[in-house]
Order: structure tokens, then C-alpha cells, then sequence
């Protein structure tokens, strides 16, 4: 039987769940042939194939498949995986959405024996069947440039917010990955060059000890090797001990989703933190000399001019400028099918039409000028993307202070440092935008 597994855009990462598929299908027999379209270019004759597996990531890797698979004629046996597998087949009808590599699904649809000795929790991914890793996010530390890898500790995630894709699928329930898989899996990396590990897990703290046992097994074995991971605002806040050990455990930086300053929006999102919270979170950063990188999203039905400006004034007071990636300041709130926030009733005044060929909803703004800013804000992102992301913050910051009559700026003189990041700054509750989208289809898509 052929088998083609095709991924559009992963976050930057190599699409980790591919190689693990791929060992599932391998019974000996299967010729399975995999195409990462964010790195390779290859024209196929898809119906030359028996079956099409389709990687539905998020919600941009969605919208890149719709496009390619577009008026092209299709095998006869289609499925597809990833958190956005129920949205994308109740596009394409054709296709069947695989929830568990460990159910019976796929051989029920294939119609064949598969690997009977598969195991997501256990079974370590087969990365030398994708791209090298050379060709995905590097971390850059100033001039250095160094190869990064990723694992999971965990997946799904126990917490529910609203605009998040992760409890669709896993309803507030998370598992863990068993340890053997995690360190092979990150050891086989290291082998073919990582410097550097990127926990891709929904929050690192969901399950903190199993989170902070494999890292300490992680740097027993390669302790040269340096990490970041994502962590809510609220875990920072009530693990301060863990959250304190991680600097001594090679942690660079930890992104945490900040998304604004308005606690009545946070509310809505459920978020479990407020405002001040996020002080907090940054000053337990600053004793313990981890960076934190807040994501944000700033516009929402909600969002009140003062939002905008509270998010800068938290930026100029904690001199965060190197931690925040300019496009964080211009995104959206984005509004798949089935997403939680679709049953919170502040939603129904501003919701609009769903457009099947953006995977999304519209909506409107409580305060039509604030439609206004952000559309100035993103258009000088996408005429400016050649600048320094210094020179980016800094436009992005006088547009506000033009729309809103205030000075922004610390007056004192910013000493700007230089922090590690990674080079693909995109985040997965975020309307994709005309700058990444291009970038991938270009193959072009690491920053």
C-alpha cells in the first residue's frame, strides 16, 4: 500500500507526530512517503497514491493544505490528524479525522495490520525519516545561531481557554509521554547537532514533577544542552520553587501567554490570571534570572485603547523590548469551529459569519476604532519586516502614541540587551498573517 503524509507548517519545529505516524504504519509492507511542504518543494501526482494523510497542526498548517489540495484529484482513502482534524474534515467530508494513533481508526479505514507493537506513550519517533534538523528554528543568541530541537514532556493540557485550540480536542485532560521515549527521543536530536531543546508542550508546568524529573535526567546526560518551555502565568505563580530551579536546569527562556492587560478579557478567555498577576510573573522572572517572553493578543471584541497602552507601559517598566516579537502587538483573536469561546454569551453581540476557506469566524469590535489601529499596526510590521525587531518595536510604539496622545517610551536610556530566541516567532491561537503565510509558501519561512 502507498502512503503519503504530508505537514505544511509546524510551528517551525519538525512535525514530530509525522515520524511517530510513520512508525505506526510501518508493518514491513507499506511504502510510506512523507513531504514537509514549510521546507521541501516537490510536485506529486497525489492519486498515485492509495492514501493521503493530511497534518492538520493549527490553524495556519490548515489553511496551507486547503490551499494546496485544492482542485487536485485525491486518492481514495483520505484522513487527517492534528488538532485542527475536526474542522478540516468537516471542510473536506472526504476525510477522516484520526483522534488516537492508539485506537483501531487507521486500520479500520486502511483496511490492513499495522504495527502492532505501537505505542504513542512509548513508541520513540523516527526523525530520519523528515527533513534534518538543520533546516528548522534555530536559537539566536546575538551572533550565534545554534541547531534546536524539540520534545514534548506531556500532551493535551488540563486547563481550558477559551480561544485555545487544545481543549477542542482534549477537554481539559492531559497525558504524559513515558521518560524512556522523552530522553531517546531528545538524545537521537542532540546526535545530529541540537545545542538547544524546545519543550513544545501546551504549558511545561501542567504536570510540574514529571516536567521537572526529565529535565534533570536531561541534563545528567547532556548538560551542555539548553532548553525553553511554555509556561502559564498562573503556574508560574503558584510553583515559584519549581519555577526557580529551572534556571539551574539550563531553562534560556520561558514564554508564557501574557494576551492582555484587561482583566474583563482575561475573564472571558479564562486565563485564571489578572493584570497585576502578570507583574508578578515578571518579577519572579527578573529574581531568578530567566527571561520570560510574553505572547500577546491584543485585539479582541473587547479591546479598549487603554489595553494598548497598559501592554507598552508593562513593556517600558520591566525593559522588555528584546522579549516581545513586534507581530505580538498586532495579533487577533482568532475563532475556530467549535472553539470554547463560541459558548461564552459576551461573544454572541460580536460574532459574525464563518468563512469555511479561513477555517474561522469574523467578528466585530465593541469600539470601531480600534479595527483602525490595529490594521496601522500590522501594515507597518509588513512594510518594515527588513528591520531589526528594535527599529519595528519602536515604529509600532509611535503609531500608538499618534492614536492615543500619550508618551509610551521610558524616558530614561534603554540599554538594550542582547537575549537568546527562537528564529520562527509564531504562535498557535493566532490569526496567521500575510508576512508568515508567504514566508512558508516561499520556503522561507524561519525569520
Amino acid at each position: 500500500m502507498k502512503i503519503l503524509l504530508l505537514s505544511f507548517y509546524d510551528l517551525g519545529k519538525q512535525p514530530k507526530i509525522i515520524s511517530e505516524l510513520y512508525k505506526k504504519l510501518d508493518n514491513g509492507s507499506n511504502q510510506i512517503d512523507i513531504i514537509d511542504y514549510s521546507i521541501e518543494e516537490k510536485d506529486l501526482t497525489l492519486d498515485n497514491y492509495d492514501v493521503l494523510g493530511i497534518y492538520a497542526s493549527m490553524h495556519t498548517a490548515s489553511v496551507l493544505a486547503e490551499q494546496y489540495l485544492r482542485d487536485r484529484k485525491l486518492p481514495n482513502k483520505l484522513f487527517v490528524f492534528g488538532l485542527y482534524a475536526n474542522v478540516f474534515s468537516e471542510m473536506f467530508s472526504d476525510f477522516q479525522s484520526i483522534h488516537s494513533f492508539d485506537s483501531d481508526e487507521l486500520e479500520s479505514l486502511l483496511q490492513v495490520q499495522l504495527n502492532p507493537n505501537y505505542s504513542y506513550k512509548h513508541t520513540v519517533p523516527d526523525r530520519t525519516i523528515l527533513p534534518s534538523i538543520t533546516d528548522y528554528s534555530h536559537i539566536v543568541d546575538g551572533s550565534n545561531n545554534l541547531i534546536a530541537g524539540s520534545v514534548e514532556t506531556t500532551y493535551g493540557c488540563k486547563h481550558e481557554c477559551t480561544h485555545c485550540p487544545v481543549p477542542i480536542e482534549f477537554k481539559g485532560m492531559f497525558k504524559t509521554f513515558g521518560t524512556e521515549k522523552i530522553i531517546t527521543d531528545v538524545t537521537n536530536q542532540v546526535e545530529e547537532g541540537a545545542k538547544h531543546i524546545s519543550f513544545n508542550d501546551p504549558d511545561f508546568f501542567n504536570g510540574p514533577k514529571h516536567a521537572l524529573k526529565i529535565l534533570q535526567l536531561l541534563n545528567e546526560k547532556h548538560p551542555s544542552i539548553t532548553y525553553d518551555s511554555t509556561i502559564k502565568v498562573e503556574h508560574i505563580l503558584k510553583y515559584p520553587d519549581y519555577f526557580q530551579e529551572l534556571k539551574n536546569l539550563n531553562m534560556l527562556f520561558v514564554i508564557s501567554a501574557f494576551e492582555t492587560t484587561n482583566d474583563h478579557v482575561l475573564n472571558i478567555l479564562q486565563k485564571n490570571h489578572s493584570s497585576n498577576d502578570l507583574n508578578k510573573a515578571v518579577e519572579l522572572s527578573l529574581e531568578n534570572n530567566i527571561d520570560i517572553r510574553p505572547t500577546w493578543m491584543p485585539f479582541s471584541p473587547w479591546t479598549e485603547q487603554n489595553d494598548l497602552i497598559s501592554i507598552i507601559k508593562l513593556i517600558e517598566n520591566y525593559k522588555l523590548r528584546e522579549t516581545v516579537d513586534p507581530i505580538q502587538l498586532t495579533i487577533k483573536l482568532l475563532i475556530p469551529k467549535n472553539s470554547l469561546i463560541l459558548r461564552r454569551p459576551e461573544m454572541e453581540e460580536y460574532l459574525l459569519n464563518y468563512d469555511p476557506a479561513s477555517f474561522s469566524y469574523a467578528w466585530k469590535y465593541k469600539f470601531p476604532n480600534i479595527d483602525n489601529i490595529q490594521n496601522e499596526l500590522f501594515t507597518y510590521v509588513l512594510q518594515h519586516e527588513s528591520e531589526n525587531v528594535y527599529t519595528q518595536y519602536l515604529g509600532l510604539v509611535d503609531i500608538l502614541e499618534s492614536h492615543t496622545g500619550e508618551t509610551l517610551l521610558n524616558p530614561e536610556k534603554y540599554n538594550q540587551r542582547i537575549v537568546p530566541k527562537l528564529s520562527e516567532t509564531w504562535f498557535c491561537c493566532a490569526e496567521p498573517n500575510k508576512i508568515q503565510l508567504d514566508r512558508i509558501k516561499s520556503n522561507k519561512a524561519l525569520i
